[in-house]
């Protein structure tokens, strides 16, 4: 498996705040059958300032500690990029986080507030598209205007977005209205990827073995 979405870089954001509990987790995620962990730490203004500069030297240090722990798992840095305007300065000087590709184009994680969509957000992600951009939208079943009405979604599934769900979502973790619209969105196949988003090992450890699981 791959998880391409998780906060184990330690220090950085609101996920993993040590070493050893990194390490825990990328164990935790070895036994759940994960070969490939991508790690994503939050970039959002004025609250998790990260850069990939700064991120991608403390990413080569931690795989330094991987390495020399022996734990039979690839890396890759990314990042959650929280919606707004520091989007389009980061893509007109080269430094966002890229995912990867997807259909030949390159892609990241988009995250939106957990309550509403932002004005012009639909903007952004037509502007984004017109670059050969794809913004793969993540948790939406997490996004209170979602869970009131679903078919907001639509514009997003319109202008090519692929939607990530939250493994926890699935079990229930996030609660009734996160579960239902995770479901339904499965069932529907409008589902692209899941990703454990884990952030700690008490109350979200790495569990995207469970999240498929369950959708099965």
């Amino acid at each position: 498996m791959i998880d391409i979405h998780s906060h184990i870089l330690p220090s950085v954001d609101d996920g993993v705040q040590s070493i050893n509990d990194a390490i825990a987790m990328l164990r935790i995620a070895v036994q759940d059958g994960v070969l490939t962990q991508v790690l994503t730490p939050h970039i959002q203004a004025n609250r998790f300032d990260n850069n990939l500069k700064q991120l991608t030297g403390l990413f080569e240090m931690f795989c330094s500690v991987v390495e020399a722990e022996e734990i039979p798992i690839k890396l890759h840095l990314a990042a959650e990029v929280h919606i707004g305007p520091q989007i389009m300065q980061m893509i007109e000087t080269g430094t966002l986080p890229w995912l990867g590709t997807w259909n030949g184009q390159k892609c990241f994680l988009l995250e939106l507030p957990p309550n509403d969509i932002p004005t012009g957000t639909i903007n952004l992600i037509h502007w984004l598209r017109t670059k050969q951009i794809i913004p793969i939208l993540v948790h939406p079943e997490r996004n209170r205007a979602f869970q009131k009405a679903p078919t907001k979604l639509q514009p997003f599934l319109d202008a090519g977005c692929p939607l990530q769900i939250t493994s926890s979502s699935i079990t229930g973790s996030f609660g009734k209205q996160a579960k239902q619209l995770a479901t339904e969105l499965l069932v529907d196949g409008k589902v692209d990827l899941m990703a454990s988003d884990c952030h700690n090992l008490k109350y979200r450890p790495p569990n995207l073995g469970e999240g498929i699981q369950a959708a099965g």
